[in-house]
């Protein structure tokens, strides 16, 4: 039934996945394998944050081929697409921790605008590649006049600047293309999942867990987006397998959740992934470790929703929050309590997830040249697979 999904816009094809050792890349080449798909994977390597990620997707398939570079390094990102010849590029790559950005803002540059256009570069001037869909972030769409924005939201405003610029008809002509190349931004919502990385909400209630202590939060009231990684993933795969085959109507599409937030904060968040790690009764506290008043995030509230996803794309949210945080608290138990075991973990999730997506997806239309037709037959569409449907 995996194979099904996306029109099998993947089997057969060749894929390559920058930041395959990652959050993000380490469920991408375990999905597109089960999909069929061709792939290789291009990355700086392990890191110790994300260590059971990257022992995960270097399991993903035997086979998988293998490119070791720093994603803006032009030259070897160019060598490796010219040895492999993908059809498909998914760039997943980058500097994702909002602190670092903080600490280093050229290396959160070097990695998020200096990879996007290594990548975007390389793929113009590669023939084989149909396509490429880079990932943004839901944190922030624009800037006002004051002009002041954390490193890691402005870097990542800037890759979609790069993105319009190699999309230009203009830039490709003067590549050389043939055939255009179609780029496609994907901004998923706060995914979870699995990840160990720096800032991490769900990490960050593990270790707590892990030093005995309790759980602290800075801004409990903040709401956010929350998803499944397989929800944003998968926004990220249906846009790939739509420019494959043609154009889209639009580049950008947002992947986000149901009436745009969840409704569930921080503190919520944590208090159901405690319940799904089976320790509800864990103690929480609220403050920042410095002694300071703490902004409790009332008024911090991010928005994401999906209605141009769901007329062009024929994608809509699949697991709700209750169901991502079984799914996240199972991963986690597994990274810790049985590490040999967490690939065949990610492979069970990905096989429920996709027969939910089976279900839920067919109720819109596939992707049609005729968005409003598509529009039109998804308001009577089912929502997301409510906790226990799986």
């Amino acid at each position: 039934m995996t194979g099904e999904l996306f029109a099998g816009g993947y089997a057969g094809r060749r894929v390559l996945v920058t930041g395959h050792t990652g959050f993000l890349g380490s469920w991408a080449v375990r999905w597109l394998s089960a999909l069929g798909a061709e792939v290789a994977g291009y990355s700086r390597g392990e890191r110790v944050a994300d260590a059971s990620s990257a022992t995960s997707a270097t399991s993903a398939s035997g086979g998988m081929r293998v490119f070791a570079g720093d994603v803006a390094d032009a030259g070897r990102v160019a060598a490796a697409m010219a040895a492999f010849r993908p059809e498909i590029v998914l760039h997943l790559a980058g500097n994702t921790v909002v602190a670092a950005g903080f600490r280093d803002p050229a290396a959160t540059f070097r990695g998020n605008v200096g990879g996007t256009a290594a990548v975007l570069d390389a793929a113009t001037r590669q023939e084989s590649v149909r396509c490429v869909v880079v990932t943004g972030t839901p944190a922030v769409s624009r800037l006002n006049d004051n002009l002041q924005l954390g490193p890691y939201a402005a870097s990542k405003l800037a890759v979609e600047a790069c993105v319009a610029a190699f999309a230009h008809s203009r830039t490709q002509q003067d590549a050389g293309r043939v055939s255009p190349l179609g780029i496609g931004l994907a901004r998923p919502g706060v995914m979870i999942g699995g990840d160990w990385a720096e800032g991490r909400l769900l990490a960050d209630v593990v270790r707590a867990i892990r030093q005995e202590r309790p759980v602290t939060l800075a801004a409990p009231a903040a709401v956010r987006p929350w998803q499944h990684v397989l929800d944003g993933l998968g926004g990220a795969l249906m846009l790939a397998a739509r420019l494959g085959a043609g154009p889209a109507p639009r580049r950008r599409y947002e992947f986000g959740c149901r009436d745009h937030v969840t409704g569930m904060s921080v503190q919520d968040v944590v208090a159901g992934f405690l319940s799904a790690y089976g320790l509800p009764g864990w103690p929480v506290r609220v403050g920042d470790g410095t002694g300071q008043p703490v902004n409790r995030g009332a008024d911090d509230i991010v928005e994401l929703g999906y209605a141009a996803a769901r007329a062009d794309l024929g994608w809509q949210p699949v697991w709700d929050l209750s169901r991502a945080l079984r799914a996240c608290a199972a991963w986690y138990q597994a990274a810790q309590a049985r590490p040999d075991s967490l690939g065949a973990v990610m492979d069970e999730q990905i096989a429920a997830y996709t027969a939910d997506a089976s279900r839920v997806w067919a109720a819109y239309p596939a992707a049609t040249a005729d968005p409003a037709a598509a529009a039109t037959a998804a308001t009577a569409a089912t929502g997301p697979v409510r906790a226990g449907a799986t």
